[in-house]
């Protein structure tokens, strides 16, 4: 036989087994691409090895921490491991080319000198950005839904670990090894370094106006970002998984559940009989309307139990009292099985249960619920009798949420950066200068999201505070180098 496994309990697990895979997978990737880079970067073997070394050890370290303090990875936040790696390597780069930029400077020292004089250029710029980087990782900790919020404080420890970890580590090492050869400079990267310093500084307006229409684009690609959730879709379409619940969701009636509580009005309660006509009728009218919108599939109530009495009494409808004395002759445990997950007489209410097709060509899950409020409205059900509710609203609630989250967060991040950037240089100017990059790339991100129809989702959700972690790490070591009349040692002071 074949045999197709659907449901809420199997996308649960099949979403574990996914992160587990991609923990490893993520993990051992982004440490081949390190390589290659390093490689390419500093082509030495030495500047492979030390960089490997402490982001093994900051993710090896940060992996025993989540355990001790008890954080889960989630689907949201799975990809710790690939971001741990790519901000630990920033560190490490960074105190990398300052070492390099030493043995330039002081010919004549030491290794031991060599290497305090690295540490000590790059200890305060590397903290402010671990600093400032936190900030943007903290941002989501203001989000509503527990998983983001974890992810941020994961992020948070991430940063502290890889921090510590590179500062105490690299000058370790290279305290260890020979003093190293006066390096040669990257031709192939200083060509691109140095084409962007001319456009930066020669064509000024070109730069202005260029800006000004990417700004105007990412704009409008902001208004067209939405915020989705297809569970079918979090796989590839050549798996298992997938094509087991889309073959659920198409031919046996959807995958998400979706309920409707409906509350018997008072005029309409009985107790004999059960249910009176005129609510059998405007359940009928309920589920009748439910079952015109495509992408709703089976659909379950007392309605069903009705026709089902109905096709026994060779089909004559049953009158209200007919079906009370089929209702009370029930065994109680056969009513409970077959009612009772639809109707409780002590507190008169009434369930229709309804499954969503998650498959369904350009469904709006946003506008479904709006269209069935909407019916419901249209048959003069006032808003207090009924209640939308199940794993669809819990959903499509969340996103919801989430949407608005990314809102208030991203808007408090800049603002705490932007007191960050004043402290830090010093000046309310530099601090603007140095806040408008980090603002543009945010933006940049969901702008692209909107104009590539990537929508916001559990996944993406946190791209944007991301992107901002890592744009400040660069703001922090750029901006000093670029107004040369504000010395290190001034702004820097520790």
């Amino acid at each position: 036989a074949e045999l197709y496994l659907g449901g809420v309990q199997v996308l649960g697990y099949e979403l574990i087994s996914i992160i587990k895979r991609d923990l490893a997978l993520f993990g051992s990737t982004i440490a081949l691409v390190i390589c290659a880079v390093l490689a390419l970067l500093f082509r030495s073997l030495r500047w492979v090895v030390v960089p490997v070394l402490c982001c093994a050890s900051s993710v090896a370290m940060t992996v025993g921490l989540f355990g001790l303090l008890g954080l889960k990875a989630t689907v949201i936040s799975s990809s710790f491991v690939a971001l741990q790696l790519i901000l630990t390597l920033a560190i490490v780069i960074h105190l990398i080319v300052q070492y390099r930029e030493s043995l330039r400077t002081m010919p004549d020292a030491s290794q031991r000198e060599v290497v305090l004089d690295s540490v000590k250029r790059k200890l305060a710029p590397c903290l402010f950005a671990a600093a400032t980087t936190s900030i943007g990782f903290g941002s989501l900790l203001l989000s509503g839904i527990q998983p983001v919020i974890s992810f941020g404080w994961m992020m948070v420890v991430a940063m502290l670990v890889s921090t510590l970890c590179s500062l105490l580590l690299v000058p370790a090492i290279n305290l260890m090894l020979p003093r190293q050869q006066v390096p040669q400079r990257n031709s192939l990267f200083r060509l691109f370094i140095n084409a962007c310093h001319t456009l930066a500084t020669k064509h000024r307006p070109a730069v202005y106006m260029g800006s000004a229409i990417l700004a105007v684009a990412v704009g409008a690609g902001i208004t067209l970002l939405s915020v989705e959730n297809s569970f079918i879709n979090y796989f590839a379409e050549g798996t298992r998984i997938h094509k087991e619940l889309k073959f659920v969701d198409q031919k046996f009636g959807g995958s998400t559940p979706l309920d409707i509580i409906y509350s018997i009005p008072v005029e309409e309660q009985a107790e004999i009989p059960t249910l009176s006509a005129a609510t059998v009728q405007r359940l009928q009218g309920i589920q009748h309307t439910l079952e015109e919108h495509e992408a709703v599939g089976t659909t379950l109530s007392v309605v069903n139990f009705t026709e089902l009495a109905k096709l026994i009494n060779q089909g004559k409808p049953l009158t209200e009292y007919e079906l009370t004395a089929v209702y009370w002759s029930l065994d109680k445990s056969v009513r409970q099985d077959l009612l009772g997950a639809f109707f409780a007489p002590d507190a008169q209410e009434l369930r229709i249960s309804t499954r969503i097709k998650d498959s369904t060509e350009d469904l709006d899950r946003k506008q479904l619920l709006v269209d069935i409020r909407d019916d419901l409205k249209a048959q003069g059900i006032p808003e207090s009798d009924t209640k939308l509710t199940n794993l669809f609203v819990l959903y499509q609630g969340l996103l919801e949420q989430l949407f608005n989250s990314q809102i208030l967060t991203l808007g408090a991040v800049f603002i705490v950066l932007g007191l960050a950037f004043a402290i830090i240089f010093r000046s309310l100017r530099l601090a603007l200068i140095a806040l408008i990059p980090n603002i543009f790339t945010a933006l940049f991100i969901l702008g692209s999201m909107g104009w590539l129809n990537v929508p916001l989702d559990f996944m993406t959700i946190t791209i944007a505070a991301i992107a901002v972690g890592i744009a400040v790490d660069d703001t922090i070591h750029y901006i000093p180098v670029s107004y040369t009349h504000l010395t290190l040692p001034t702004i820097y002071s520790v």
